[in-house]
C-alpha cells in the first residue's frame, strides 16, 4: 500500500480514511489501497464490517481530472464501487465536508451511510461535458427516484446531508462525529448479517409514472436549452435505463456513455478550461508570502457600483469617494430583490457596509479606479500596513506597482486580472490573490510592463484591430461578428465596441496597436468614420450597430461588398483570420513574459469575455486545430495586415518543433 489510506480498528470495525493531500482525489494509488483495504478486511476473522472515512477537510474532490486524459489505471472507480457493494461484509460510509463527483459513487455503492448534517455531495460533470460514473446514475434513481437524481445531475449543484431530498441516501444525519455514528452502523448491519445493496433498491422506482413524468419533464428542459445531444441527453437516457434495465445492463449503458462523454472535444475542452482555472492561482507571490486579511475596501472614482457590490457581496466593508456610489449600489440590490436573487434583509445589510465620505487610514485595501484624473486628485492612502492599487475602470491598469481589474459587469464575469509591477511586495499579491479567492474569482497574473494595459485588454485588442481590419477588407458587420461568434465568442467584437463606448475603445486601442506594432484606428477607417458621425455607441443608439428596445440591429449591407468572405481573405474564413489575430496576439504576451503560461490566457477570455467554455479557449482551440494551420493562415493574412497578422516567432518555432501550446502538438489530436 502507498500510505493513502489510514487504517484503524474499533470494536470489530476496520475504519479505512482516505489521507491524499490535497482534497483526498480519488488517484490510481488511492483506489488500489481502498480495495487492498477491503479485500484484506474480508479476509480477517476478527473484522465483522467496515467504515470507509476521511481525513481532512472533506470526503474526497473525486478523480483528478487530469487523469481522464491520459491511459485509464486500475482499479477503476466502478471496480472499486463493485467491490464495496459486493463485499461480503457490510461497508458503511462516513461523511464530513463534501463528496463531489467520483467520490459520490462511493457513498451511494455503500451499504450504509452516516453524514454530519452539513455534508455535501454534488455531481459536476454536466459543467466539465461528462456525465456521472462509477454506476451513479444507475443506484441514485433507485434511492431517490428520477426527479431528484435528475436535479442533481443536470445542475451540477451540490446538496447537504441533512436535505430532505436526500432522506432516503442517509441512515443517519448527525451533528458531528459521523465516523462513531458510523461504527455504530456498521456493527448493527454485522450483528443482522444482511445490509442493503443500492443495486437491489426500489423505493426511487415505487411510482413508475413518476418516475416518467420526471424524465419527461426533464428531457423538455433539456431540449429547450438545447443541448438535444451531448452530456445532458445522455445523463436522461441512463437514467431511463434504471427503469428499463437489469442493473448489470444499465451499468454497461453508462459505461459505454461516459467513455464517449469523457473523449469527446467538449469534455476534453472543458477539462483543459478547469484545469486552467486551478493553475491560474498559481502566483509566485503566494510561495511563503505573508497574507494580510483585506476587509475594509476604499473605492476612488466614479460609476463603480457593480465593482462595490462584489465586495459588499464577499461581506466587506466598502467606502467610496463617489456621492452617487449608495444609489447605484442600492439601485442594483433592488433588482435582485425583483429577481428573487436576493432578500430585502440581506440588500439591507449589505447596504449598512456601505458608506461615502473621508476616510483616510481606514481601509485595509485603496483601490485608485480615477484613471488620468488621479494626477489632479488627492491620492486616498490605507490604513498602517494597509494596500494601495490601481483599479483598472476601463483604460487599463498600466503605470501602477500593482493594479486589479474586475472584469465586468461584476455579476457576471467572475475574473479578475492582478497587474504585478516591478517592486510590488510579494504579500501585497498574495494578499489580493487571496481576496479575490474568496470573491469567487478566478484570478490571473498579468506581469507588468510587458502587459501592457492588462491581458484582457490586449487579448481583446487585437481581436478588435483585426475586426476592424476585415471590415476595411470588404466584409460587413454581421460577417465579422457572426465569424467571431463561431469562433467561440458569445458577441462579437464589434458588438461589444458599441456597448462599451467607441470613444472609450478607440482611445484603448490606439494603446494596444502601439504596444503590438499595428496601425492604430486613426483618421481613416470604420471606427473612425463611426466617430466622425457622432456615432459613438449604444449610449447614443448608434454605432456599428442601430441601438432600439429590440435590441441591436447591424447597419449597412449584410452581405459586405457582395464578395465572397474567403476570397476577399485569399481563401482564409473570416472566423480564422480572427482566430489567428488572437493567436497572434498570445504569443506576443507569451514571448514576452506579460503571462505565466499559456492556459492563463484561455481563462481570460472564457471567463472575461464569454469564449465557449465547450470550445476551451482560442490558445486550446489552436492546438486542437494545429498550429501548422494557424501558421499558413497568418503568412496569407499578412498581406492583408502585416503587423496583425505575421507570424510570431514563438508559434515559428513551436511549428518546427512539434510543439503546441500544451505539449506535443500530436497530443491534441482526436
Amino acid at each position: 500500500m502507498t500510505g493513502q489510506v489510514q487504517l484503524d480498528t474499533r470494536d470489530g470495525v476496520r475504519i479505512a480514511r482516505l489521507n491524499r493531500p490535497v482534497a483526498n482525489a480519488l488517484t490510481p494509488d488511492l483506489r488500489a489501497d481502498l480495495l487492498q483495504a477491503l479485500r484484506e478486511a474480508v479476509a480477517e476473522a476478527d473484522c465483522r464490517a467496515v467504515v470507509i472515512g476521511a481525513i481532512g477537510p472533506g470526503f474526497s474532490s473525486g478523480v483528478d481530472l487530469m487523469e481522464y486524459d491520459g491511459e485509464p489505471v486500475p482499479p477503476s472507480v466502478a471496480e472499486l464501487c463493485q467491490q464495496i457493494e459486493n463485499n461480503a461484509k457490510p461497508v458503511v460510509l462516513a461523511l464530513h465536508g463534501a463528496a463531489l463527483g467520483a467520490a459520490v459513487a462511493l457513498v451511494l455503492a455503500a451499504h450504509g451511510r452516516v453524514a454530519v448534517a452539513d455534508a455535501r455531495i454534488g455531481l459536476p460533470e454536466i459543467g466539465l461535458g461528462m456525465i456521472p460514473g462509477g454506476g451513479v446514475t444507475q443506484r441514485l434513481p433507485r434511492l431517490v427516484g428520477a426527479g431528484v437524481a435528475l436535479d442533481l445531475m443536470l445542475s451540477g449543484q451540490s446538496l447537504r446531508a441533512d436535505d430532505p431530498r436526500l432522506s432516503q441516501v442517509f441512515d443517519r444525519v448527525v451533528a458531528q462525529d459521523a465516523e462513531t455514528a458510523a461504527v455504530a452502523l456498521a456493527r448493527h448491519l454485522a450483528d443482522r448479517g444482511v445490509w442493503p445493496r443500492s443495486c437491489d433498491g426500489t423505493r426511487g422506482m415505487a411510482d413508475p409514472l413518476a418516475y416518467q413524468a420526471a424524465l419527461t419533464a426533464a428531457g423538455q428542459t433539456v431540449q429547450k436549452s438545447g443541448q438535444k445531444s451531448g452530456a445532458a441527453a445522455d445523463i436522461l437516457h441512463t437514467v431511463a435505463a434504471a427503469q428499463l434495465l437489469p442493473f448489470a445492463q444499465g451499468l454497461a449503458l453508462e459505461q459505454v456513455l461516459f467513455d464517449e462523454r469523457l473523449h469527446s472535444p467538449e469534455a476534453r475542452a472543458q477539462r483543459h478550461v478547469f484545469a486552467a482555472e486551478r493553475r491560474a492561482a498559481g502566483m509566485p507571490e503566494l510561495r511563503g508570502a505573508e497574507i494580510h486579511p483585506l476587509r475594509r475596501i476604499a473605492l476612488a472614482g466614479s460609476g463603480l457600483g457593480d465593482v462595490a457590490m462584489a465586495f459588499l457581496d464577499a461581506g466587506r466593508a466598502v467606502w467610496g469617494t463617489d456621492p452617487d456610489l449608495p444609489g447605484q449600489v442600492q439601485h442594483g440590490y433592488e433588482r435582485m430583490v425583483r429577481g428573487g436573487r436576493l432578500s430585502a434583509a440581506e440588500m439591507q445589510t449589505r447596504l449598512a457596509q456601505l458608506e461615502v465620505g473621508v476616510a483616510e487610514g481606514w481601509a485595509d485595501l485603496v483601490l485608485e479606479g480615477r484613471g488620468a484624473a488621479l494626477a489632479q486628485s488627492d491620492p486616498v492612502h490605507p490604513a498602517e500596513g494597509g494596500i494601495s492599487a490601481v483599479l483598472d475602470p476601463g483604460a487599463g491598469v498600466a503605470g501602477g506597482t500593482l493594479g486589479l481589474r474586475l472584469y465586468r459587469p461584476t455579476q457576471v464575469f467572475k475574473l479578475a486580472e492582478i497587474a504585478v509591477g516591478e517592486g510590488a511586495e510579494a504579500a501585497a499579491v498574495a494578499s489580493l490573490a487571496r481576496l479575490c479567492a474568496e470573491m469567487g474569482r478566478t484570478a490571473v497574473r498579468a506581469a507588468m510592463p510587458a502587459a501592457g494595459l492588462g491581458l484582457g485588454h490586449v487579448m481583446m485588442g487585437g481581436l478588435s484591430l483585426a475586426a476592424l481590419d476585415l471590415l476595411r477588407a470588404g466584409l460587413s458587420v454581421q460577417q465579422v461578428d457572426h465569424a467571431a461568434q463561431r469562433l467561440g465568442l458569445r458577441y462579437g467584437p464589434l458588438l461589444l465596441m458599441d456597448v462599451e463606448g467607441l470613444p472609450v475603445v478607440a482611445q484603448r486601442l490606439r494603446a494596444v496597436a502601439a504596444m503590438i506594432g499595428a496601425a492604430a484606428p486613426d483618421h481613416a477607417g470604420p471606427l473612425a468614420d463611426q466617430l466622425a458621425r457622432g456615432a459613438i455607441g449604444r449610449a447614443a443608439g448608434r454605432g456599428f450597430y442601430e441601438h432600439s428596445p429590440e435590441g441591436p440591429r447591424a447597419l449597412g449591407d449584410p452581405a459586405g461588398s457582395g464578395r465572397d468572405p474567403a476570397e476577399i481573405l485569399a481563401g482564409v474564413a473570416p472566423r480564422d483570420a480572427l482566430h489567428a489575430a488572437l493567436v497572434k496576439v498570445a504569443a506576443q504576451l507569451l514571448r514576452s513574459q506579460a503571462v505565466q503560461r499559456a492556459s492563463d490566457l484561455d481563462v481570460v477570455m472564457v471567463r472575461g469575455y464569454g469564449f465557449d467554455r465547450a470550445r476551451g479557449g482560442p490558445l486550446f482551440q489552436a492546438d486542437r486545430r494545429g498550429l501548422l494551420a494557424v501558421l499558413k493562415d497568418m503568412k496569407v493574412l499578412s498581406a492583408l495586415s502585416e503587423p496583425l497578422w505575421a507570424p510570431d516567432p514563438l508559434i515559428e518555432t513551436m511549428v518546427k518543433n512539434g510543439e503546441g501550446f500544451f505539449g506535443r502538438a500530436a497530443a491534441m489530436v482526436g
